[in-house]
C-alpha cells in the first residue's frame, strides 16, 4: 500500500506544483529562487523525479500563499480520484 501511495503521490504532486505555479505567474527559476533551490530541483518535482520533504511543501505553500494543510489537502483529494476503491 505505502508503495502504491508513493507512485500516486508521485504522479499527482508535480500535477499539482504546476497547477499552483501557473495560477500564481511564477517561472520555474523564480520559484527556485524563492524556495533557495534550484531551478532543476523544480524541474524535478514537477516532472515526479522528486518528491519534496516537510520543509519544501512549506516553503512552497508559502510561495503559493497557501497554509501547508491546504496543499496537502489538495494532493490527498487528487490522490483519492486515482486509486480505485478496494
Amino acid at each position: 500500500m505505502k508503495n502504491e501511495r508513493t507512485k500516486i503521490t508521485k504522479h499527482v504532486m508535480p500535477m499539482i506544483l504546476r497547477r499552483y505555479r501557473d495560477a500564481a505567474g511564477l517561472p520555474q527559476q523564480q520559484l527556485a529562487d524563492y524556495a533557495e533551490v534550484s531551478k532543476g530541483s523544480i524541474s524535478a518535482l514537477e516532472g515526479g523525479r522528486s518528491v519534496p520533504n516537510v520543509d519544501m511543501l512549506i516553503t512552497l505553500a508559502r510561495a503559493f500563499g497557501v497554509r501547508p494543510g491546504e496543499r496537502l489537502d489538495a494532493v490527498v483529494d487528487e490522490t483519492e480520484k486515482e486509486v480505485p476503491p478496494r
